[in-house]
C-alpha cells in the first residue's frame, strides 16, 4: 500500500503537470478519431482471420509481403476490435511521452516534460491517417513508443543506475516489437551499438548493461531477417511496376538524391514546425553564445529559409519561376540530368542548411562528447527518411514516414534546452520569447489537429 501511495505521489508531482496535459488532450483527440472505411484494417487486415489461421496468414505474408510479422499479428486481430485499439492507441501515446521525457536525468526532468510534450502536440498528427489510424499506430507510434522504451535500459547505464532482471526483460521484449519495422530497427541498432562502445571504452562491467547487449541482437537479427525475407523482394517489384517503373534503373547514388531531396524538400516546406522550432532553438542559443556576427549569420539559414518557404511560395513563383519550379519538381542529379547546372541548385541548398545546422552545433555545444552524441543522434534522424530512397513508395508513404526523424528533432532540441536551461533563465528574454513562440504554434497545431482528426 505505501508503495501505491509513494507512486502516486510522484507522478502527481509539478514537474509531471505537462505528462498530465498530453493525457487530456490526447483523450481528446482519441475521442475524435474515426477510423476510414477504405483504411487498410478495414479493407483488408481485419478479414484475413475469416480465411487463414493466424499461423497460415504470417507465412503467407512472410513468403509474399513482408517481414512484419510481430506488427501484423496485433494488426489482424486489433482490425476487428475498434474499441480496443482505441484504448491501447491512447495509453501508447501517453506512454511515448513519458518514455521521451525519462531519456532525461531526474533533476532536468521538468524541463524534459515541458519540452517532450511541447514537441508532441506541435507533431501533425493528421499525418498519420494515411493509411488508416489502425494500421499506421501498429506500425510507427507503437513502434516507436516500444523503441524508445527499450533504449532506458542503456540510458540507465549510463547515468549508473542497477536495472532489475524484470525491468531488463521487458526492455529486450519492447526491442522485438520495435525491431520489426525497419526504421525503428536501424535506430535501435545504431544507439544501442554506440552505448555498447561507450560502456566498453569506459570498462563499466558486462554485467550491468547485458540486456543492452541483448537489445542489439535483437535488432541486428532483426535486420538481417528484414533484409532476407523473400517477401520483402517480392514486394519491392510489385511496387515497382504499380508505382514507380523508373525505379528499377535507378542506382545506389539515385536513391540516396531521392531520397535525400525528398527528405528535405518536405523539412523546408511542408510547413511543419518542428524544424521551424528546432532550428529557432537553435539559433537563440547560437545568440546568447556568441556575438560573432559569421555564426549568428549561419544560425539563421535554417529558420530563414524554412520560413520563406513556407509564408512566400507566391512571392517566389512569381518573381522566380525557373527556381520554384525546380523546387515543385524537387530535382535532384541523376542518370538524366548530371550534366546540367540547375539540377544541382536545391542539393546545394539543402546541403548549406544542413551545414549551418552543424556549424550551429558546434557553437552551442560544450563538449566534443556532446557535439558528436548530437551529430550522430541527427545524422541517424535524418538517415530514417533518407533510406525511403531505396523503397519505391517513397511518395506512396507520405507524411508518416517522417515520424522518427521529427521525434529525433523532438529529442535533440530537448536535449540542447536541457544542458542550456540555467543560461536561458538568465536570459529571461530570450526564454520568454521562446515560450510565447513554442505556445502559439503549439496551439494553432492542436486546433487544427483536433479538426483535422474528426474528418474521415
Amino acid at each position: 500500500m505505501n508503495k501505491v501511495r509513494d507512486f502516486f505521489g510522484t507522478i502527481t508531482q509539478k514537474k509531471y503537470i505537462p505528462l498530465w496535459a498530453f493525457a487530456g488532450i490526447s483523450l481528446i483527440y482519441h475521442f475524435f478519431m474515426r477510423e476510414p472505411e477504405a483504411s487498410d484494417a478495414m479493407w483488408f487486415f481485419r478479414n484475413q482471420l475469416d480465411a487463414y489461421t493466424l499461423k497460415d496468414y504470417l507465412i503467407i505474408r512472410y513468403q509474399t509481403w513482408s517481414s512484419r510479422f510481430l506488427i501484423e499479428g496485433v494488426l489482424v486481430y486489433l482490425s476487428r476490435h475498434v474499441l480496443l485499439w482505441k484504448i491501447l492507441d491512447y495509453f501508447f501515446w501517453v506512454f511515448l511521452a513519458w518514455a521521451i521525457a525519462w531519456l532525461f536525468p531526474e533533476e532536468k526532468r521538468r524541463v524534459a516534460c515541458y519540452m517532450t510534450v511541447g514537441f508532441l502536440l506541435m507533431y501533425p498528427l493528421w499525418d498519420l491517417r494515411t493509411a488508416g489510424w489502425i494500421a499506421t499506430s501498429a506500425n510507427y507510434t507503437w513502434v516507436l513508443a516500444l523503441g524508445v522504451f527499450s533504449l532506458h535500459g542503456a540510458v540507465r547505464v549510463y547515468y549508473g543506475k542497477k536495472t532489475p532482471v524484470l525491468l531488463a526483460v521487458l526492455y529486450i521484449l519492447a526491442a522485438c516489437y520495435g525491431a520489426n519495422m525497419e526504421q525503428m530497427c536501424a535506430v535501435l541498432l545504431a544507439v544501442n551499438f554506440l552505448a555498447i562502445l561507450y560502456f566498453v571504452y569506459k570498462k563499466i562491467s558486462f554485467k550491468k548493461y547485458w540486456h543492452v547487449i541483448a537489445c542489439f541482437l535483437v535488432s541486428l537479427g532483426e535486420i538481417l531477417f528484414i533484409l532476407t525475407c523473400p517477401g520483402n523482394a517480392l514486394r519491392e517489384n510489385q511496387e515497382i511496376a504499380n508505382w514507380m517503373p523508373r525505379y528499377a534503373s535507378f542506382d545506389f547514388m539515385d536513391k540516396i538524391c531521392l531520397g535525400f531531396t525528398e527528405t528535405m524538400q518536405h523539412l523546408l516546406n511542408s510547413g511543419n514546425f518542428m524544424f521551424f522550432m528546432f532550428s529557432l532553438i537553435l539559433a537563440v542559443l547560437v545568440f546568447l553564445k556568441s556575438e560573432d556576427l559569421r555564426y549568428r549569420f549561419f544560425a539563421l539559414v535554417p529558420p530563414v529559409v524554412n520560413g520563406v518557404l513556407v509564408f512566400f511560395q507566391g512571392t517566389l513563383e512569381k518573381y522566380v519561376p525557373s527556381f520554384w519550379e525546380l523546387f515543385k519538381e524537387n530535382a535532384y542529379p541523376n542518370g538524366t540530368n548530371y550534366h546540367l547546372g540547375e539540377s544541382y541548385i536545391l542539393m546545394v541548398l539543402y546541403l548549406f542548411v544542413l551545414g549551418s545546422v552543424l556549424l550551429s552545433l558546434v557553437v552551442v555545444c560544450d563538449t566534443w562528447a556532446e557535439l558528436i552524441a548530437q551529430c550522430y543522434l541527427l545524422v541517424l534522424g535524418l538517415a530514417t527518411r533518407v533510406v525511403m530512397g531505396f523503397t519505391p513508395t517513397i511518395y506512396v508513404s507520405k507524411e508518416r514516414t517522417y515520424l522518427f526523424f521529427y521525434m529525433i528533432l523532438g529529442i535533440s532540441a530537448t536535449w540542447l534546452v536541457v544542458n542550456n536551461i540555467a543560461m536561458l533563465r538568465e536570459k529571461r528574454k530570450a526564454l520568454e520569447a521562446l515560450q510565447l513562440v513554442g505556445t502559439c504554434f503549439i496551439l494553432f497545431c492542436v486546433i487544427f489537429g483536433l479538426i483535422q482528426t474528426g474528418s474521415v
